[in-house]
């Protein structure tokens, strides 16, 4: 979780040395989804390290699993009522990161429950979410 502090530090930063105002939202899953083409599996919690995920309305996101984090600027689809972001190959952060660990994200956000939703490689998502640095388990 140290990374995802840290790119969640740097997104923020980043937002206020560039004078931009974006809001930023920090999520966790209480479910690990994954899916094939044939069909979907869950875990629960507790069997699963949960992800982190951490973006702003500008586009910047921070996805962490495990090891490592998918970090960079996705593409702001739309912003009402759903804020969607689409981010094409992201780099892996971890020191075996390569091309093949590069993904595409989608994330999906509702501010008025506070949901995301977020796709990246076989895993689909669904995120409690709390504003800015805030966030955290629970």
């Amino acid at each position: 979780m140290r990374k995802s502090m840290c790119a969640l530090a740097a997104l923020v930063l980043g937002l206020a040395c560039g004078g931009a105002r974006a809001d930023t939202w920090r999520c966790f899953n209480d479910v690990e989804v994954t899916c094939l083409e044939d069909g979907c599996s869950a875990a629960n919690k507790g069997e699963f390290t949960p992800m982190d995920l951490a973006f702003a309305s500008d586009g910047g996101l921070s996805l962490c699993a495990y090891t490592g984090c998918w970090d960079g600027t996705g593409r702001v689809l739309a912003t009402s009522p759903f804020l969607v972001i689409a981010a094409r190959r992201l780099p892996w952060s971890d020191p075996h990161g390569g091309p093949d660990r590069e993904r595409d994200i989608l994330v999906a956000f509702d501010p008025a429950d506070r949901i995301a939703v977020v796709k990246a490689g076989g895993w689909a998502h669904p995120l409690r979410c709390q504003p800015g640095q805030a966030g955290g388990e629970g």
